[in-house]
């Protein structure tokens, strides 16, 4: 199959996907931005080897990005609560979260001072998705045709169907975060697939809109949990038990429905 298949230009936007990762990490600026779009790279690169995961051996390499990615989740989820505080500051003038949000901030430039302490430059991370990258140029993409990529865009479209059934049917925390991860996963794939000029899901252009409108209500209940959780265990701050209320009460749920 000629290199301009369409496997092998799934090949080439994986290997595009790795090197924005790696040129994220290793670069110069704002360190949680960096981390933020190199974990954005990373979930973008495992979203497209979901697809060819039935054709391809990919497990080893989608491992070592998983862990990568799963090793710079802390860093992410710190930054992400501060800004989480940030917003619910503008939407509820309430001065408490903007406290809130300063004392998040500094926890945040914390963690990532001792993560670069321990891996300067996140020279090991860059490392290992170098590895995942080099071990999957080795692969046979010529050999994928669009039929069978569209084949694991249908799988991961009923994975993600699966997962809404079973959150609806138990809306527990776990079960609303798989949702989340699956709807998320699925909305990178069909842009992908969109990118690369393989009609996907029947070829409804709102099917992307969709997806980005459900993930970003499903991410904004999953931003609220952790931003509860963190506060649950900042202690020092003083406000930190009037603003669990306002999340148990459910007026910030409201505010942004």
């Amino acid at each position: 199959m000629p290199s301009s298949s369409h496997g092998s230009r799934l090949g080439r936007l994986l290997q595009q996907e790795c090197q924005a990762a790696t040129a994220a990490l290793a670069g110069s600026g704002d360190v949680h931005a960096r981390v933020h779009e190199a974990r954005k790279a990373i979930r973008r690169a495992r979203s497209l080897l979901a697809l060819v995961d039935a054709d391809l051996e990919v497990e080893s390499s989608d491992a070592l990005l998983r862990r990568t990615g799963d090793s710079l989740g802390m860093l992410r989820d710190a930054y992400s609560v501060a800004r989480t505080a940030g917003k619910l500051a503008r939407r509820t003038q309430d001065p408490r979260w903007s406290e809130a949000e300063a004392a998040l901030d500094a926890r945040a430039d914390r963690l990532a001072r001792r993560e670069l302490a321990a891996d300067p430059g996140f020279a090991s991370r860059v490392r290992a998705i170098r590895r995942a990258a080099k071990q999957l140029r080795s692969l046979p993409w010529d050999t994928l045709a669009s039929a069978d990529i569209r084949a694991g865009l249908v799988r991961q479209s009923r994975r993600a169907d699966k997962a809404a059934r079973r959150a609806k049917k138990q809306p527990l925390p776990q079960n609303l975060h798989r949702w989340r991860r699956r709807v998320r996963r699925l909305r990178m794939q069909v842009d992908a697939l969109a990118a690369l000029k393989i009609s996907p899901l029947g070829s409804d252009p709102a099917v992307s809109r969709r997806l980005h409108a459900l993930s970003d209500e499903l991410g904004w209940h999953q931003d609220l949990e952790v931003l509860a959780e963190t506060l649950r265990r900042m202690r020092s701050l003083a406000c930190r038990q009037a603003l669990l209320g306002q999340l148990r009460g459910g007026a910030i749920e409201r505010e942004a429905a």
